[in-house]
C-alpha cells in the first residue's frame, strides 16, 4: 500500500509538472483546454491504478517494441522500393508506381511478400523483379498503356 501511495504521489507531482509546461507553451485557449482536459484524464488514471492495483494487459515496452517494428517495416519499405526502382531505372524501365510489401518475423528477419509496380515495359520489369526478389515474392506489374 505504501508503494502505490508512493506512486500516486509521485504521478501528481509528475503530472502537475505537465500541466505548467503545457499551460505555458499552448498559444491558444482552445489548445489549452484541451491539454489539460487530457492531461486531467491522465492524472485520474495515475491515481486509479496504484490505488485500486489494476494492471494493464500490455505493458509500455510490448507497445514501444510494436511501434519500433512498425517503424523498422515502414523504412525497410522505402528502402526497398528506392532500391528496386533503382534497378529499374538502370535497365530502362520507367515506373510510375512501384509499392513493397516487406514482413518481418518475431527473429527479426525479413521477407519481401509482395512487390505491385505500373511500369511501360511489363516483359523486362518482371525479368529484373524475378531477378532480384526471386520467386518467394509475389510479383504484379501492370503495363502503363499509352
Amino acid at each position: 500500500m505504501i508503494t502505490s501511495l508512493k506512486t500516486a504521489v509521485i504521478s501528481v507531482c509528475m503530472l502537475s509538472i505537465a500541466v505548467a509546461v503545457c499551460t505555458l507553451v499552448t498559444p491558444n485557449t482552445a489548445l489549452a483546454k484541451q491539454v489539460r482536459f487530457l492531461i486531467s484524464l491522465l492524472f485520474i488514471i495515475s491515481l486509479a491504478v496504484p490505488l485500486t492495483d489494476l494492471e494493464f494487459p500490455v505493458s509500455m515496452s510490448e507497445v514501444q517494441q510494436e511501434q519500433s517494428q512498425e517503424t523498422a517495416q515502414a523504412v525497410t519499405q522505402k528502402y526497398t522500393e528506392n532500391a528496386l526502382r533503382l534497378l529499374l531505372e538502370q535497365e530502362q524501365v520507367s515506373c510510375s508506381e512501384l509499392h513493397v510489401t516487406v514482413h518481418i518475423n518475431e527473429d527479426q528477419s525479413i521477407s519481401i511478400r509482395e512487390v505491385t509496380a505500373v511500369c511501360d515495359d511489363f516483359q523486362k520489369a518482371c525479368r529484373v523483379l524475378e531477378q532480384a526478389l526471386g520467386e518467394e515474392a509475389e510479383i504484379r506489374v501492370t503495363q502503363i498503356l499509352g
